[in-house]
């Protein structure tokens, strides 16, 4: 199914900032008040539920240099000194975290972000991995996954990945344009990108990810369309193609974008429009808002089975109720609370220095939250509220626990974007591509000051 037809009016009537919907209420939301003590509380309330499996997150956020349109915690060129502290307070961080999980301590997914993981040497990188699984045991089957620069990395350092047991692996890609490589301060080849992808399938990777960004500066459609076609000739089991946020005044070294010509918001969609359809003609199934599977890989299954979840590290097929999160600005989901780790390596070596756990800010859900989180995830996940369902999990009745929803979800479906029927509420192929609008109905928190806050929905 190719992506349908919208028109530039339909475009800017709905292209606001809205959040991308990880959490359900949305980070802005969470306060100062929740601190080390509450989460210590929190995780201590896990422990209770020791059969059940944890999702781990590791933020590593070491960079040789900080590319111009990333947003993530990053620190570039560290010194050695500064690497060895960082291992040893996450170390601490991960016996702070297991000791009051007790006998909570069989992991289902592992997944390290960054930065750059592999920025990391063989000898820290093994230490790292050895601080985890000293405390918890990975099943089996466990999701082990990890994000790097085909650039950068080496083979040596994916045998060493392969050893450890990481099976996943994601490419950060973007775009093969060198015009916009340069620009946003890339350099890397499709060559040497398809030499990479090919090492980790001899090595026995069982999912290969790339990620491709559109909206960047200087990205027009038909060197777009020759960066969709190269990596899709690729093969790899998932692409993910995500909205660039320009949000530079939030992200001072965005700065440095800003007198390059992006594309606007009807170029922009264009751009996702092309993709979207390259990679269905290439048979890939689409996944969400922006992911892409081949019909063989267990993102593709989850979606047939129902079973597809979304959390701070996208879409996911290995849903753990819990995720725990180690390092600067690391989120953790767990116990119905949020917390994350603050942003400052000092503030967070100081806080495990004294005992505590380096939470910046969090929040402990209500029921009301919990059940606007469901109707987001699902939303996002399966482009559709089951009401029978709701009424099973939560004791509601949809149409009256949303009734002033309803009214909001009226002016979508006479766009043809939503179908409310008396058992499902289902986004229509017109309505997906603004599903964060769809889902910010339900958002009980959303305030007129958001604009701010987050990027633009188209």
């Amino acid at each position: 199914m190719t992506a349908p037809e919208i028109t530039p009016a339909l475009l800017a009537k709905y292209d606001r900032p809205g959040p991308r919907y990880t959490s359900y209420p949305t980070v802005p939301e969470w306060s100062a008040d929740f601190g080390g003590e509450q989460y210590r509380g929190a995780l201590t309330e896990a422990a209770a539920s020791p059969d059940i499996p944890l999702s781990l997150y590791v933020h590593i956020p070491f960079c040789p240099h900080r590319c111009a349109y990333c947003g993530c915690t990053t620190i570039t060129a560290p010194s050695e000194n500064l690497v060895s502290r960082y291992l040893a307070d996450v170390t601490l961080e991960v016996e702070h975290a297991a000791s009051l999980l007790g006998k909570r301590n069989t992991v289902s997914q592992c997944h390290w972000g960054g930065g750059t993981p592999t920025s990391l040497n063989a000898e820290q990188m093994g230490r790292l991995f050895g601080a985890l699984t000293g405390r918890f045991t990975f099943d089996a089957d466990a999701e082990v996954a990890i994000e790097t620069n085909p650039n950068s990395v080496t083979r040596a350092q994916l045998d060493l990945l392969r050893e450890f047991g990481f099976n996943r692996i994601s490419f950060g890609v973007q775009d093969l344009n060198p015009e916009v490589q340069r620009a946003i301060g890339r350099n890397q080849t499709a060559e040497r990108t398809e030499e990479m992808l090919r090492y980790c399938r001899g090595l026995g990777f069982s999912g290969i990810n790339m990620d491709l960004i559109y909206g960047l500066p200087l990205q027009t459609m038909e060197p777009w369309m020759r960066t969709l076609e190269q990596v899709a000739a690729m093969r790899p089991d998932r692409i993910a193609i995500y909205s660039y946020a320009h949000l530079s005044s939030r992200f001072a070294h965005q700065q440095a974008l800003d007198p390059l010509p992006r594309p606007g918001t009807t170029e922009k969609y264009a751009l996702f429009a092309a993709a979207r359809n390259h990679l269905v003609e290439a048979g890939y199934r689409p996944i969400g808002m922006d992911h892409f599977a081949l019909p063989g890989d267990e993102l593709a299954r989850s979606l047939d089975n129902r079973t597809l979840h979304r959390n701070f590290m996208g879409y996911t097929v290995r849903q753990a109720p819990d995720q725990i999160g180690f390092g600067l600005s690391a989120i953790s989901e767990v116990s119905n609370c949020y917390a994350q780790n603050t942003k400052d390596p000092d503030l967070y070596h100081s806080a495990l220095e004294r005992g505590d756990l380096p939470v910046e800010r969090g929040m402990r859900l209500s029921r009301d939250d919990v059940i606007r989180r469901w109707a987001i995830r699902r939303l996002m996940c399966a482009f559709e509220l089951d009401l029978v369902q709701a009424t099973a999990l939560f004791g509601i009745n949809c149409n009256q626990y949303f009734s002033a929803e309803c009214v909001l979800l009226e002016a979508y479906q006479a766009e043809g974007m939503i179908d409310l029927g008396p058992e499902y509420w289902r986004v229509t192929p017109l309505g997906a591509p603004f599903i964060r609008n769809i889902c910010m109905v339900f958002d009980a928190y959303l305030k007129s000051s958001s604009k701010t806050l987050y990027s633009r929905t188209i």
